[in-house]
């Protein structure tokens, strides 16, 4: 049954029977005065588009959600007298786009009393309003809840009006396919993805840098029919990347009920509200793909050298589009160019999704500066070629695993991410041929082995024999990473796809890690790599090592790790 959406909020929906868990009662500092104040309801919303779906009317986007108030809802205010701020919960008896609300913890209020008002069911810490999106079941009735509008107002007997105000929320609504259970979706940097609102009325809230987002998880009931709708609230931000002019909405990756089926989306940027706060989001006709569960990745642990610790990751059984290497087709998966998330079968540098006029300097990811030694804000490098032969120059790099360019993250959630410069090159080599941990990795089983099979000859841990594709295989502490020589494009202009089966490639997250970008127009002089990222390469002859040469339009497999 449709019912008004939001205002039916929070009283009215605990007494309809809904968990519990989903109200916070904020606490209330006040000394008993009542006050009776008069509360507008939002605007009803108008429809914005925010996906590639254009097979919605307006009139159907929103013909679901209205707006008006129910006997039962409630907000909550800070009631600001001086120096002085109280805690006050309202509620109303009433129906309608307007209603009157008592207070409950209110004190004495004078004509110079501010108030800031939340609805939604907010929280306040130390003075703060705190809004935030966790908690969501998927359910209409449960959306409420999480659609936060701010109203300031003034005096004895103040009016809220939330038309007028500031709305906090972009409502999505999701077209699921059969069989999801799960939806995962960031909300932002802040208070678990959220909104603060101070006692001026300002909200400070989620920063959308590329960055590791705030990440949730909702839980449906039971998994869904096909075409069911999934409510989703979400900060209401203009979703940039970190450091650059790069958009990048809100990642979306639906899962099935054992989580072993996955598919994922990014929203378009800009979840501002322009023209409305609410838009029809299609995933229903999207094919899902296998997805590996944390538990079954192959974990190599870490290898001490030279009295550093070398962490060698915990890598997917396969790779991205691909599937547990029991046939050549599950072991080729799909080539995607660095940074985008939809796989092709055509790459080009002018299909490559970032290239904006033949530039590419504004660049994806999260930005830091490389000194004499790679130094990450996140991450502690010790990157391929050794402890002691540092090959990385001063310059501006850029790291993408784990965001919203990242199609390990997009496609199977945010426990995977494209592998790091640091946890692949400490498998290989660098492009100078210096081995990590010095003479021949054969030699060394202790720490890592690495042993070349011709396409053929190699039976691998589930009994299959690919007769397309070599591979290699590393060894470390007492786990086995099958790396195959899955298809590849060349690192030309118009990409020429590899299949004779002899190397193999992959992505790491990172842009090239040997020079500075400093072009803003394509230049092909061996020193302006801007336009390429790093990937790993290996091989029949057991030469293993990593490249920055590989332009960024290009189209290699992902092989994910763990996001430890």
């Amino acid at each position: 049954m449709r019912k008004a959406f939001f205002f039916a909020a929070v009283a009215a929906i605990i007494l309809a029977g809904c968990s519990k868990e989903t109200e916070r009662t904020p606490e209330l500092t006040g000394d008993g005065t009542e006050i009776v104040a008069t509360a507008v309801a939002p605007g009803a919303f108008s429809a914005t588009k925010v996906a590639y779906n254009d097979g919605y009317s307006a009139v159907e986007e929103i013909a679901d959600i209205t707006s008006s108030w129910e006997s039962g809802d409630s907000f909550t205010a800070l009631e600001i007298n001086g120096s002085t701020i109280t805690t006050v919960k309202f509620s109303t008896t009433g129906s309608g786009a307007s209603a009157q609300f008592v207070s409950e913890g209110a004190v004495a209020a004078s004509d110079n009393t501010k108030w800031v008002a939340v609805s939604g069911n907010a929280t306040v810490e130390d003075g703060v309003i705190v809004c935030k999106y966790s908690e969501q079941d998927g359910s209409l009735e449960n959306l409420g809840n999480l659609d936060y509008s701010v109203a300031n107002a003034t005096g004895k007997a103040p009016v809220f009006d939330f038309a007028k105000g500031t709305r906090l929320t972009y409502v999505m609504r999701v077209l699921l396919p059969a069989g999801i259970k799960y939806i995962e979706y960031n909300t932002g940097t802040t208070n678990s993805g959220g909104w603060n609102v101070d006692n001026l009325g300002k909200s400070k809230g989620t920063t959308s840098s590329a960055i590791k987002d705030a990440v949730s998880v909702m839980t449906l009931p039971s998994a869904s029919i096909a075409g069911q709708i999934a409510y989703i609230a979400v900060p209401a931000i203009n979703c940039m990347s970190s450091s650059s002019n790069r958009l990048a909405g809100i990642v979306i990756t639906i899962m099935s009920s054992d989580k072993k089926l996955s598919q994922g989306k990014v929203t378009s940027p800009d979840l501002t509200g322009k023209g409305g706060c609410i838009g029809t989001y299609d995933m229903s006709e999207l094919t899902l793909i296998p997805r590996p569960l944390p538990s079954e990745a192959i974990k190599l642990g870490s290898v001490t050298c030279e009295g550093k610790t070398f962490k060698l990751g915990s890598w997917a059984p396969f790779v991205v589009g691909g599937n547990f290497q029991t046939s050549d087709e599950a072991i080729k998966g799909s080539l995607f160019s660095w940074g985008e998330i939809e796989p092709k079968e055509m790459f080009s540098r002018d299909s490559y999704r970032w290239n904006v006029n033949g530039t590419y300097t504004t660049q994806l990811g999260y930005k830091y500066i490389g000194a004499a030694e790679f130094v990450d804000p996140y991450i502690e490098y010790c990157v391929a070629g050794g402890p002691s032969v540092p090959t990385h120059g001063p310059g501006t790099y850029y790291d993408i695993g784990g965001t919203k360019y990242d199609a390990a993250r997009v496609k199977w959630g945010c426990e995977w991410r494209m592998a790091s410069n640091e946890i692949a090159g400490n498998l290989m080599k660098d492009s100078d041929a210096v081995i990590r941990f010095g003479g021949n990795l054969d030699k060394n089983g202790d720490l890592l082995k690495i042993t070349a099979y011709e396409k053929g000859i190699y039976t691998n841990s589930l009994g299959y024999k690919s007769n397309l594709y070599g591979v290699s295989v590393f060894e470390a502490n007492g786990a086995k990473l099958e790396l195959y020589y899955s298809p590849w494009t060349n690192g030309d202009s118009v990409g020429t796809l590899q299949t004779n089966g002899d190397q193999g490639r992959f992505w790491t997250a990172t842009t090239n890690y040997g020079q500075a970008f400093n072009a803003n127009t394509l230049v092909t002089g061996s020193n302006n790599y801007w336009n390429r990222a790093v990937h790993t390469r290996f091989n029949t002859n057991n030469s293993h090592y990593m490249s920055d040469n590989s332009y960024i339009w290009n189209g290699l497999p992902i092989r994910a790790v763990l996001d430890e």
